[in-house]
């Protein structure tokens, strides 16, 4: 009978993922996002055949309205804050709609009362028109379903 003999270091080589929707409950503090560990603000990259001039003010004008640029300034990142995990998932509902229509879809992390969305271009690379667009989707889609503040949205742990 033989047996795979694996050295152990190489077995666990792989730094694990831990994901928790509660993660106030978590015995140790959970690692910063990704998109926030930027240290200085980068400059917008618009994405080969986009037209700078038109889309540095939208791009700005994104900014002043809680958007931020990602860490290599090719994408835009807002968290948006509910009362409900329901509204939360809606809100996740309405953006997939829209973005399946569009063909242009971001990433998003759903967390108890919040929802991480970012939208950036892959092909070609860099901030594009759809982003913008869909970026002001998703500040119109949150004022329908009842976005709040981030010290309003629904908390995880016991009541007060």
């Amino acid at each position: 009978m033989s047996f795979l003999r694996l050295p152990i270091a190489r077995v666990f080589s792989r730094p694990s993922v831990i994901r928790a929707s509660c993660p106030s409950r978590l015995p140790f503090a959970a690692p910063l996002h990704p998109l926030r560990m930027a240290s200085s603000v980068p400059a917008p990259r618009f994405a080969e055949g986009e037209d700078p001039q038109q889309l540095g003010p939208d791009t700005e004008t994104l900014q002043q309205q809680g958007w931020a640029l990602d860490a290599d300034g090719m994408g835009v990142t807002k968290t948006f804050h509910f009362k409900s995990y329901f509204k939360a998932v809606s809100f996740v509902n309405l953006i997939a709609a829209e973005s399946q229509t569009k063909k242009h879809h971001p990433t998003m992390t759903i967390r108890f009362g919040s929802v991480d969305v970012h939208w950036t271009t892959h092909h070609p690379r860099g901030l594009t028109h759809k982003d913008i667009s869909l970026a002001r989707h998703c500040d119109n889609g949150a004022d329908l379903m009842g976005a709040v503040e981030s010290g309003q949205g629904l908390k995880c742990g016991p009541s007060t």
